[in-house]
């Protein structure tokens, strides 16, 4: 018998308080939590208000908001211009996808670096003893092996060869591709979907890009080496003696919003200076124009949901009162270029360093019965975790989807780049991801209490002095610590 089947009523007492927070999260009158937005206000006074009820306090002042400066702009009102080697490219030749760079640093200018097809494997390296800090790298579409076309991810996909020349100093990343009109596979549909996508940044003094990747052009083959004036093929690798410069003209819309941070005070007097970090965003998309009207984006899964856990994880440690210390981050601008937990590992209001794990809890409503664990480089965190669940009635599994590298996508990142364990809590991807039908009726209650009591479980492990995990990073996960 799991410990949820012997304790039946405690397990109706916390879906009715989940249900009750996801119900207010994704209800009309937040507007679905845009970042910024009035519903994200209201959203943030909610978490500091409930957090507050159960014993949180602020780390420093009197608030538990954490304010940051933000800008975006929508690329249908931008103007942009790519030029290599001096030579203008149409605008039909290319698709530029600006990844959290703000256009007051426009233009963007860099040298050209061969790097073949921009493979890094285990077994491949075309980046090996090619120097890229501050260049703007060339990678020719394919691997050499055949490339799935329903893949997106992966070491042989644009996004795996612009995380690989990212993190060795490349300031942008030039893709070329014979394929820019086709749409023929999935990777050219996604970057057309990004090229539209509004692109956000924050704005803040000393506080570098949010996003773990540098912005990317998709250009036709056949006019990038008309402006280069030579061929491009597998074995071009080395400085081209040539220029990339991108030119943005954007009308910027600025503003702010805010992390909710707190903490709940460990009682041990040495131990307390140690530091258990819980987070959820709880930001989502907010409201979109249609020829209907202005049409909502509840976000009841993502991330409503891991939010709720979050609060019901803090009122399971709050009593009795954890060895060590909680450290709760509610971020805003996740679905933003992950810009709150960006600006909070800029700014951080305890050491970074003593953080010993981090739980995050993003989009855990739908289960059937499994829960993914994303913990790359914590064996044993994942260990412990699945341990936690099984007692709980509930199944950990490892990422179904491991090429997608989901650590860069969300709150995890700014926190695992600086070698801090992390366990990703995930119940997958579904046909409601980022549409107006991610509601709250939906959400399946009973599989989530029981993910929220095991997260609680493992938490309380280590806030009562069970010796942190080690984090090992990832052969691929090579970005250097800041």
């Amino acid at each position: 018998m799991t410990l949820a089947e012997k304790n039946p009523n405690l397990t109706s007492a916390l879906i009715q308080r989940l249900r009750a927070h996801v119900d207010f999260l994704a209800s009309p009158e937040l507007e679905g939590r845009g970042t910024p937005s009035r519903g994200l206000d209201i959203a943030a006074l909610y978490l500091e208000t409930r957090l507050r009820a159960l014993g949180v306090r602020p780390v420093s002042g009197s608030s538990m908001r954490q304010v940051y400066r933000l800008g975006d702009y929508r690329p249908d009102t931008a103007k942009v211009s790519v030029s290599v080697a001096g030579r203008v490219l149409l605008p039909d030749d290319y698709v530029f996808w600006n990844i959290s760079r703000d256009p007051a640093g426009s233009p963007f200018r860099y040298p050209l670096v061969g790097v073949g097809q921009g493979v890094v494997t285990p077994k491949v390296n075309d980046l090996d003893g090619i120097a890229l800090d501050g260049s703007a790298a060339v990678a020719l579409k394919g691997a050499p092996w055949e490339l799935e076309p329903d893949k997106v991810f992966g070491p042989d996909r644009a996004l795996g060869k612009i995380v690989a020349a990212t993190v060795r100093g490349a300031r942008m990343i030039v893709y070329l591709s014979d394929e820019l009109d086709s749409g023929a596979d999935e990777e050219s549909r996604f970057f057309r979907q990004m090229r539209d996508a509004t692109v956000s940044f924050l704005r803040e003094q000393g506080v570098g890009h949010a996003s773990a990747l540098s912005p990317i052009v998709i250009v036709r083959r056949s006019a990038f080496e008309a402006a280069l004036g030579r061929s491009f093929d597998a074995a071009s690798k080395g400085p081209l003696d040539a220029m990339i410069e991108v030119r943005v003209d954007a009308p910027v819309r600025e503003g702010q919003a805010s992390n909710v941070v707190g903490v709940l005070p460990g009682v041990d007097p040495e131990l307390r200076h140690e530091y258990i970090l819980l987070s959820a965003h709880y930001d989502h998309l907010g409201l979109h124009e249609t020829p209907e009207g202005n049409k909502m984006w509840p976000g009841a899964d993502d991330n409503a949901s891991g939010v709720a856990g979050v609060l019901e994880v803090v009122r399971q440690l709050a009593d009795p009162a954890p060895q060590r210390s909680i450290l709760v981050f509610f971020g805003s601008g996740e679905e933003r270029a992950i810009l709150g937990s960006a600006f909070y590992n800029a700014r951080p209001l305890v050491p970074i360093r003593s953080l010993g794990v981090q739980l995050n809890l993003d989009m855990i409503g739908r289960s059937d019965g499994t829960i993914e664990g994303v913990a790359d480089g914590s064996p044993d965190l994942f260990a412990a975790a699945a341990e936690c669940a099984q007692e709980r009635g509930i199944e950990l599994i490892p990422d179904r989807q491991p090429d997608w590298r989901l650590v860069y996508l969300t709150d995890t990142y700014h926190f695992a780049r600086a070698d801090r364990p992390f366990l990703f809590y995930f119940t997958g991807f579904h046909d409601d991801y980022h549409q107006p039908s991610d509601t709250p009726d939906k959400i399946r209650y009973p599989e989530m209490a029981r993910i929220v009591e095991s997260a609680a479980d493992l938490a309380r492990r280590y806030a009562d002095g069970e010796t942190f995990p080690k984090f090992t990073r990832p052969e691929w996960f090579v970005t250097p610590p800041e």
